[in-house]
Order: structure tokens, then C-alpha cells, then sequence
């Protein structure tokens, strides 16, 4: 058993920026799934996630592994009033249960081992005793105790039943199954012996219940495919159907409510004071009053979790939500992309804003104007919100050409614009796959003669020199093109496909991922067999020797390729040209500039991780903030590196003043690249030296004894690569 913290976050401190060090959660709550009730907060279950709404203020506050939580997937919550312990309940079958503001993790279902489906299907408390309907029998968690007590079984000489739900009616526990419902007495010694059940014969037993509840002096059953839930508190039995929610008063009362919020109910509940809350999986939750729609509680967040690609593009996160399976059959996923602004306010266009586009890939920006890749439609333009134009195969003479199978399907991976303002892009499966629309909208196109049947690409990448660099799907490499700056002549064009052979790229694999130039101009390659860099880029087209080179790293007598048993399926570039790697299965690693020293490590085991199936990764180079797209969904980390200025202007302190309770980092950001940095007293002695990642130092507020610095005003120089000093910054300390 393991206890935690509990770290309240209310919604306005998510639209702030975290402390270096720090993370941040940015999951999708628009599917509310689940309800539980405490005497003063509402829970809700959506997306997998945790929020709660203050009945007081009705402000949104999110729980998840930053506030302490100790997994990620929940399934269900419940409340013992009695206890003041909020009990959750995961989809792998782990257990919390927030108590006294602490978090204490019962994990022994999660742990045990079983052949067939292990689930927990539901949640009733009795006495302290929260009584877990699972897959393989009636699991009891004493809460105040904080251990599984007990488990009962209920079944035959074949095995055990499945459980969905139980209730009590007197001394009696009363069980649902899919072979129907079995009770005996709560008081009886042996219930871990299923000959201790019998079948409740007041019922049919043809029924396959899906929950049961005790509620208006009867037992009531949830066996028909219409109904999504039942749930019985303060004198009202409430049913919900797809479309509509029905309560019966212990009084005899019945009242049925429909709104046009209505998409898909899928849990309902009636608090202490007759409000009903709703979940609704496309709406959120919804609060009726007296039966009449109140409001709609969502906390801001992506549409959906699920991620293909991120870009941080003119101080915007751009959530890409499409996908295929390996470059065939289309995810058909109608979502588009989820906008985030430094507010962090959130917007999504969907395939209908987008000019019926699906599976939207990749992003880019160029003044404002947003080019979006579909790997189904072509390429949707967008400016202030609204569509401009979708680009075709009609409005661009056949540039953008459909697949060699098809008359409607152009599948884009990826966008990027050149230096000169030029847009490229990247269709599979086409004759012609390099795409150019110039700044003058005129549209090319360019051949590698290459099969065009089963020719898939990934990634785009402009590097440096204007060379375009290409990740060629399914195992095939890399391309390197150089238009030789004459778009509409062909005949300079030049071009290289990448793959394991020495004087052909020397690659690891030829299961290439991704992509990304260093701020030295290095091309650094993701594989299945780790990592690999172009050092020399320029050297692609001459006669000189240009091939990748795998990174050695050495430990006494043993030495290994950089994470050669890794498939790296991202790589971003801070502002201390400092590599964020994302993996496929060992998360996320952060390594120095040369890639020789690993800085930090994140897996799900030792951090806020949601997965250590790392989809993507995007940086904000004005913050640090390092944007990690999991398979699980979105966070992020705050980093102590930034781009640095090309010339030395006004800097920024955070905190400043610097308080006697503050015991974080102070940050001295908008530094040239690399600056040294000095922090004085007012007499000139030297308090504290450093070199910028980037554009950022950060000081821990202590003098070179590590004691922390008394009350009073210190300066801050600056030194740029050119010996000129000079003061950039007052901080104010109160010790």
C-alpha cells in the first residue's frame, strides 16, 4: 500500500504557467461517463479522467497522477459519507482512495494474476465496507482500514459468475450476474463458498443484469440494453435511457426529463439538494434544477485524447487527432484538431469546419494562415477560424493527385514551409509526391520515380540548406530532394533515397520514424534501433562521405549504440540544443547537446506519465514548456531551457520579488543564447555564476555556501558570446 499527497489544482491555476520542474495536465474531459456525490463536490469520471465541481463556487478542479492519483484510466468513483473517503476504481483494476487529503493506493487487484478477463464492474458502500462487483467475485475494501478484507464467490461447480453489481435488502446481499441474481445473508461466515448463494427467487433468472440497486422498498434491476445506468440517493431511483433521464420519488412521484444536450447518457444522479447531474459523453456534465437545464460544466481541454502529432506554431498548440493503421485503412476520425492559445483556452475544428477533411495529420502556419494535412481529403486551409479553401485535385490542375486507386482519396502526411515562405507537402501513393504551393500560389510537383503502389510517407522535414528530407513509410527509409532553388525546372533537381548501406546513409534500420534538425544544422533520425545523426548535411549531394553516424556510448570497457533497443518514434530540439527523445516503450529521455549524457529520464513508473508510449513531442521555446503526447493522452513538463535572444534586451525575473515563503527556482529569462550569468549584491560580490540553457538560467536563491541569500536587492549581468557585459535584471530578495 502506498500513500500520497493530494495536490488540489483549481481550473484557473491550469491556465498558468507551472513552475520549472513542474507538470501539467492537459487530458480531454468532454466525455462525462460517471457521477459520485460528496456533501459539498460533485466527481466526475470523463475521458478516463477525474474532475470535481465545488458546489459552493462551482469551480472545476482536475485530479489526476500531478495532484497524486496513482494511475491513469478510472473507471468509476463512489463516496462514504460516513468515512469523508472518495474510493476510484481504474479500468486495469488498481484502486485509490482519497482520505484526510492523502492518496493511499490498494493495488493487490491490479497485481493479482488470473487467466481470462479481470474487470471491476461497480461500486457499493455499506458501512465502511465498499463491496467491488468484479470479474472474479465480490471484492470487499475495508476504507477505514485501507485493505481488501474479504472476497466472496458466487457461482457453481464450474467456476466462479461474473458480478456487475450487488445490493442489501435487510440482512441480505443480493447479487447480479449474467446467469441472473444470487443473495444470501451479509451475516453468513463463509461467502468465499459459492454453495452459500441462492438463486433470489423473486426473480426470473432469465435476465442478464447489468447492475442492481435497492431503492423506493424493492429491489430494481438493470437488464435491458435501453437502459445505461441506475442509481438510487436521497429518496429517488434514477434510470437514464440514451436520450432521456427518469426519477422516481420515494413519494410515488415520477418525472421524466429530455433536452437537446442529450447525445448519449450515460450515468445520472440526484444530490442532497434534488439537482440532477447528468453525464453525457459528447456534452459533459449537465446540472438540471427544478427539471430545467441549468448549465454544462467541461473543463477546457482537447476533444479527445488520442494524438497523432503536436506542433507549437506563432504561440498555439496544435493536437492533431487523425491516424491510419500503418499508412492504410483511414481511422475515418472526424475530430480534426484541438487548438490551444497561451490562455489556455481550447477550441477544436472538426471535419466539418474543415471542409469535410478527416484524419487530420500534421499542421503549419505561416502568418496566421493554418495548412492542415488529411490523409484523406487533401489540404484544408484555415484563417480567423474559417475555412479559405480546401486544396484538391481540381483546384490545383492535379498537383495534389488521388491515389492511383482511387478518384477522391489524397492522402497528405505532412506540411512545412521553406524559408522563402514556400509550402511543401508530402501524398502517398502518387506519382509525383513532393508537393510545393508557392508564396505566388503557384503548384508543383516532383518525382522520385518510385512505385507508386504502396508508397507511403511520414514526415517532412526543410532543413538548413533548403534540402527536403522525407521519412518514407513501412520500412523504407529516407529521401533527401534539393530543388536547387528553380521550382519549375526539374532538370537541377537532385535527389537521394537513405538506407542501411555505407555510402547510402549507413542507417541503423530502414524502419525510419522521425525527424528533426539541431541548432548546429545536425539531422538527427529516429528508428526502431534508436538513434542516428547526419552530422555533415551539406555533404548529401557532393562527392565527400555524408552517412549517418550512431551515437557510442561508452561505460568503462562496455560500450552501446544510443538507445539501440529503442524504437524512437520523436525527437524535438530545446533552446539548449538540448534532444527530447520520445520511445515507443521506455517514455521519454532528455539528453545533452552531443547526446552522451542522459540529463533526465521520465517513464509512467517514475513520473506523471500517463504512458511510456511517447506519440509526439512539441516545445514551447518561449517558456520551456515540453508538450509530451502520450498514447494516453496529453501533458506537460515544464524545462529549464529556452531559445535565446540574438540580441541582449529586457529580461524577465520570475518570482520578483522573491518572498521568504518561496522556496522554488527563480527564472531570469530572454537571455542571449548561452549568456554567462552573474548575480551580484549591491557591494559587487559575486553571489552566484551559471551559463544559460538557451535563453534561461535558473538560481536556487542560495550564495556559493548554498545558504540562502539575505534581504536585499541583487543584479544580474549578463555576458554574450562577444565579452560584453552588461546589467540585465534587479531582483528584490526578503529572506
Amino acid at each position: 500500500m502506498k500513500k500520497l499527497l493530494l495536490l488540489l489544482l483549481p481550473f484557473y491555476i491550469q491556465a498558468q504557467d507551472v513552475a520549472i520542474g513542474h507538470w501539467k495536465d492537459y487530458l480531454s474531459y468532454n466525455s462525462a461517463s460517471y457521477i459520485a456525490e460528496s456533501k459539498n463536490k460533485i466527481f466526475c469520471v470523463a475521458n478516463s479522467g477525474l474532475f470535481y465541481i465545488d458546489k459552493n463556487d462551482e469551480t472545476i478542479n482536475r485530479l489526476s497522477k500531478i495532484t497524486g492519483l496513482s494511475d491513469i484510466g478510472i473507471k468509476q468513483v463512489a463516496f462514504s459519507n460516513d468515512l469523508n473517503i472518495l474510493i476510484i476504481t481504474y479500468k486495469n483494476c488498481n484502486v485509490d482512495l482519497l482520505k484526510n487529503n492523502q492518496v493511499i493506493n490498494i493495488s493487490d487487484i491490479k497485481r493479482k494474476e488470473i487467466t481470462g478477463v479481470k474487470e471491476i464492474n461497480n461500486i457499493t458502500i455499506r458501512k465502511g465496507i465498499a463491496y467491488l462487483s468484479t470479474s472474479i467475485g465480490l471484492i470487499l475494501v475495508d476504507l477505514e482500514n485501507e485493505e481488501i478484507k474479504d472476497t466472496y464467490s458466487v457461482g457453481d461447480a464450474n467456476g466462479t459468475y461474473v458480478i456487475n453489481g450487488c445490493a442489501f435488502l435487510g440482512d441480505s446481499i443480493i447479487t447480479a450476474t449474467p446467469q441472473g441474481l444470487f443473495y444470501a445473508n451479509v451475516n453468513h461466515q463463509n461467502l468465499s463458498d459459492y454453495n452459500s448463494w441462492s438463486a433470489f427467487q423473486t426473480q426470473t433468472n432469465e435476465e442478464t443484469y447489468d447492475n442492481i440497486v435497492f431503492g423506493n422498498g424493492t429491489i430494481n434491476g438493470d437488464y435491458s440494453h435501453e437502459i445505461k445506468s441506475i442509481h438510487y440517493n436521497n429518496d429517488a431511483l434514477i434510470t437514464t435511457k440514451f436520450d432521456k433521464v427518469g426519477i422516481a420519488k420515494n413519494d410515488g412521484t415520477y418525472n421524466e426529463i429530455s433536452h437537446l444536450k442529450f447525445e448519449n447518457i450515460l450515468y445520472a444522479l440526484n444530490d442532497d439538494e434534488n439537482i440532477i447531474w447528468v453525464a453525457d459523453s459528447v456534452n459533459g456534465i449537465l446540472k438540471f434544477s427544478n427539471l430545467e437545464y441549468q448549465e454544462s460544466f467541461i473543463p477546457s481541454g482537447p476533444v479527445r485524447n488520442e494524438i497523432y502529432s503536436l506542433e507549437y506554431e506563432e504561440n498555439k498548440l496544435y493536437h492533431c487527432h487523425g491516424g491510419h493503421a500503418n499508412f492504410g485503412t483511414n481511422s475515418l476520425i472526424n475530430n480534426g484538431v484541438s487548438i490551444k492559445n497561451n490562455y489556455d483556452d481550447w477550441i477544436n475544428y472538426d471535419r466539418y469546419k474543415l471542409g469535410n477533411a478527416r484524419d487530420i495529420l500534421e499542421v503549419a502556419v505561416n502568418n496566421g494562415v493554418e495548412y492542415y494535412a488529411s490523409w484523406y481529403h487533401g489540404i484544408p486551409q484555415m484563417k480567423d477560424g474559417e475555412l479559405v479553401i480546401k486544396h484538391g485535385h481540381q483546384n490545383t490542375n492535379g498537383v495534389l493527385d488521388t491515389c492511383w486507386y482511387s478518384n477522391n482519396r489524397i492522402r497528405i502526411s505532412d506540411i512545412k514551409f521553406d524559408s522563402d515562405g514556400n509550402m511543401w507537402a508530402l501524398s502517398s501513393e502518387v506519382n509525383h509526391p513532393l508537393v510545393l504551393k508557392t508564396k505566388e500560389n503557384n503548384w508543383y510537383a516532383y518525382s522520385m520515380n518510385q512505385n507508386q503502389v504502396s508508397l507511403f510517407f511520414d514526415d517532412l522535414l526543410i532543413d538548413s540548406y533548403n534540402q527536403k528530407w522525407g521519412v518514407i513509410g513501412r520500412g523504407n527509409g529516407l529521401f533527401v530532394y534539393d530543388d536547387n532553388g528553380t521550382y519549375d525546372n526539374i532538370n537541377d533537381d537532385q535527389y537521394k533515397l537513405l538506407n542501411t548501406n555505407i555510402g547510402h546513409g549507413n542507417l541503423p534500420s530502414n524502419q525510419t520514424y522521425c525527424l528533426a534538425e539541431d541548432l548546429d544544422g545536425e539531422i538527427w533520425v529516429g528508428t526502431d534501433r534508436g538513434v542516428t545523426v547526419f552530422y555533415d548535411p551539406a555533404a548529401i549531394f557532393s562527392s565527400y562521405n555524408f552517412d549517418a553516424q550512431q551515437i557510442l556510448i561508452t561505460e568503462g570497457s562496455y560500450g552501446q549504440y544510443l538507445l539501440s533497443e529503442e524504437r524512437v518514434k520523436c525527437i524535438a530540439v530545446d533552446g539548449a540544443n538540448r534532444k527530447w527523445i520520445g520511445t515507443e516503450k521506455s517514455g521519454i529521455f532528455l539528453l545533452s547537446e552531443d547526446g552522451l549524457q542522459q540529463i533526465l529520464h521520465f517513464t509512467e513508473n517514475n513520473s506523471p506519465l500517463y504512458s511510456n508510449n511517447i506519440v509526439d513531442v512539441a516545445i514551447n521555446h518561449e517558456n520551456g514548456e515540453v508538450f509530451i503526447g502520450t498514447s494516453k493522452g496529453l501533458i506537460s513538463y515544464r524545462s529549464d531551457a529556452t531559445i535565446g535572444a540574438v540580441k541582449q534586451a529586457e529580461t524577465h525575473v520570475f518570482p520578483n520579488p522573491v518572498k521568504e515563503n518561496y522556496t522554488g527556482v527563480i527564472t531570469i529569462s530572454k537571455l542571449v543564447t548561452n549568456a554567462n550569468v552573474k548575480i551580484t549584491d549591491v557591494g559587487g560580490n559575486l553571489v552566484f555564476e551559471t551559463i544559460a540553457n538557451g535563453g534561461q538560467a535558473i538560481w536556487d536563491g542560495t550564495n556559493k555556501n548554498k545558504t540562502r541569500v539575505s534581504t536585499g536587492v541583487y543584479l544580474v549581468f549578463s555576458t554574450d558570446k562577444y565579452g560584453e557585459e552588461k546589467v540585465v535584471s534587479k531582483i528584490l530578495f526578503i529572506k
